[in-house]
């Protein structure tokens, strides 16, 4: 990667909040001309459970995944294999016999954007759990764009990896922290206790309890913080300090 991508890189490694790597992913794109992007992916499963980041007004596409039906074109047909597609209003006809009416629709909204020219960079495929990636571009003429950002493709590509692995950090964090403040006050307590090295019996006389709730209390909140021992839960909980749920 270039010196531009390989610092962006870097201070995405220290980031650990995810609207400031978002940001960091931006200005690196920007440096390249490339001043339009949209990273969204998509969890398997029956009901669609979209993420989407993205720097078009209104953070479009975001307003449309609370619609069951909604399916972001670039997500639903490229993300079978890793190999980067040219996409945009100038690269449709490449595209035609693939192209339903719904996805004429939303380049056209696209192009509402002033976006013409794009990239669809997957970096996570379907049948993995959740997949998607980053779709970026300008509104260059398909020849500009050619010359000045396709010759990036390779080293586009690499870069949008570490930032993806990057989010999944961030979201994964956010989910467990989420987890954290989902323990009520009683199930912080007891966590607290096992924390210090206390054992269920001598819990529950500390706080009044009998055994069977402070095991089922523990039981609870290790199933909240997605863990199947007390001394991972601990873990998780040390990790991130949060103050209890009332």
């Amino acid at each position: 990667m270039n010196r531009t991508f390989l610092e962006a890189a870097y201070r995405l490694e220290i980031q650990k909040d995810m609207t400031k790597a978002w940001d960091v992913v931006l200005a690196a794109l920007a440096a390249h001309n490339i001043d339009r992007a949209m990273y969204v992916v998509r969890d398997d499963g029956g009901i669609p459970n979209w993420f989407v980041l993205s720097n078009l007004p209104k953070d479009w596409p975001k307003p449309l995944i609370e619609d069951a039906s909604f399916n972001e074109p670039f997500v639903t047909q490229c993300c079978a294999t890793f190999e980067v597609s040219k996409l945009g209003s100038v690269y449709l006809e490449n595209h035609e016999r693939y192209v339903d009416d719904e996805t004429r629709a939303y380049v056209a909204t696209l192009s509402g954007f002033d976006w013409h020219a794009g990239l669809g960079i997957p970096c996570c495929l379907k049948g993995s759990g959740r997949f998607g990636g980053f779709i970026v571009g300008s509104n260059a003429k398909r020849h500009d764009f050619e010359r000045s950002v396709m010759p990036l493709a390779d080293q586009l590509q690499t870069f949008c990896l570490i930032a993806h692995r990057k989010f999944e950090q961030c979201r994964q964090a956010g989910t467990q922290a989420e987890a954290r403040r989902r323990l009520s006050v009683r199930e912080h307590q007891v966590m607290d206790l096992i924390a210090a090295g206390q054992r269920p019996k001598a819990i529950a006389q500390t706080l009044s309890l009998s055994e069977a709730s402070v095991r089922l209390y523990i039981k609870n909140a290790r199933m909240k913080l997605g863990v199947s021992t007390n001394e991972e839960a601990v873990i998780r909980l040390l990790q991130d300090v949060q103050a209890p749920v009332r």
